[in-house]
């Protein structure tokens, strides 16, 4: 594209990363729409432009919620763009594009097939936060 500066790689990650960041703390101070309190937003991705920010977020609590989430994030908007107006400080605001993360369901579907495979083998993994010790680990040389 012509006359559009791409940023480098360090300034976009700092660029989403402040973003998101400012999108939470809004979304839990000014947002007074309850539907978008139950989501989470989990990355943004600036376009090379910096015209769009594409805000992907996701929901713990179903997909009911989730759907109900991203339809008050799209009322809440214009509350949001004009808070990242106030602290972008830069000559336009991107425009907000609502996606939907489901890597935490896809992490939890790999995991589950794991888990199934280990079973179908005899051995049982270890349960969330546990592990299983080597050998020689709980010995000590001094």
């Amino acid at each position: 594209m012509p006359g559009v500066v791409a940023m480098n790689t360090y300034r976009k990650d700092r660029a989403n990363t402040f973003i998101q960041e400012e999108l939470t703390l809004a979304l839990e101070r000014e947002v007074k729409d309850p539907r978008a309190a139950k989501l989470s937003i989990t990355a943004v991705e600036l376009t090379p432009d910096k015209r769009v920010a594409r805000v992907y977020v996701s929901s713990f609590s179903g997909e009911e919620d989730l759907q109900e989430g991203l339809a008050g994030l799209k009322s809440a908007q214009g509350v949001l763009r004009h808070h990242l107006s106030q602290v972008l400080g830069w000559r336009f605001t991107p425009y907000l594009e609502f996606r939907v993360d489901r890597s935490y369901e896809y992490g939890s579907r790999i995991e589950a097939l794991f888990r199934a495979i280990a079973e179908e083998e005899g051995g049982v993994p270890p349960s969330d936060g546990e592990h299983e010790e080597g050998p020689g680990e709980d010995e000590r040389t001094e």
